[in-house]
């Protein structure tokens, strides 16, 4: 990682709200950039704070890579969602490859789907997202959690197509093999060797590894290993 962008990730402090989150990020950016977000399965509520002040970002889920100009002294934090996860008034078959900006309401609130929130922290978020779940903000889809705590099995089942394409704006495959290619990635950057991830993750070979980063990620597993490995 360069050493211009201080980057810190933790996952949610409370089973509770684990339920929903995926992980939380943030980001400072020390000086002007390019940065890359690859698709890992989760869509995002992102709060950055900018020359402009500050947004209220959502994004849906991705599925292709994403380049993101940054200015010096930018920073944001992000609360990624599960891929089950889902906001019912905008779902993911309204939000895949788009993003929706949310309103602020004064310096310490903002407004979610008709909703006033205080703004939340790196620090505090999972009480944000309580509190979106409290107000129906937030829905878990039981047959698209299942489906992701077996390992994505029966991809061709009607029912999670149908699901799946409401939830995230994905077909379960397309999921399946993102949230996958994710899995290989942060295997690799850990120092991993290709083809053991390969084995492990069930691509038939190295090559159909190598394959697919480079499809839904936009990289090899050369680059996603670390320089020293």
């Amino acid at each position: 990682m360069p050493s211009d962008i201080r980057r810190q990730t933790r996952p949610a402090d409370s089973p509770s709200a684990a339920r929903f989150i995926a992980r939380i990020d943030q980001v400072d950016y020390a000086a002007s950039t390019v940065d890359v977000a690859r698709p890992d399965g989760t869509w995002d509520l992102v709060f950055r704070q900018g020359r402009d002040g500050l947004m209220v970002l959502q994004t849906g889920q991705t599925d292709h890579v994403v380049h993101l100009p940054i200015e010096a002294g930018d920073r944001y934090f992000c609360i990624a969602f599960r891929p089950e996860v889902y906001m019912p008034q905008r779902p993911g078959a309204r939000m895949t490859n788009r993003g929706h900006v949310h309103a602020l309401a004064g310096r310490r609130d903002c407004v979610i789907d008709g909703q006033r929130l205080e703004l939340p922290t790196f620090d505090n978020a999972e009480h944000f997202v309580l509190a979106l779940a409290r107000h129906g903000l937030l829905e878990v889809d039981g047959l698209l959690r299942r489906a992701a705590e077996s390992g994505w099995r029966n991809l061709d089942d009607r029912s999670l197509q149908r699901h799946s394409a409401h939830v995230t704006g994905l077909s379960p495959k397309k999921l399946q093999q993102i949230v996958r290619a994710d899995v290989a990635a942060r295997l690799l950057q850990q120092g991993v060797r290709p083809a053991e991830v390969a084995v492990e993750l069930g691509y038939s070979d190295q090559a159909h590894l190598s394959h697919s980063l480079r499809r839904i990620l936009g990289a090899t597993p050369g680059q996603l290993r670390p320089a020293d490995a």
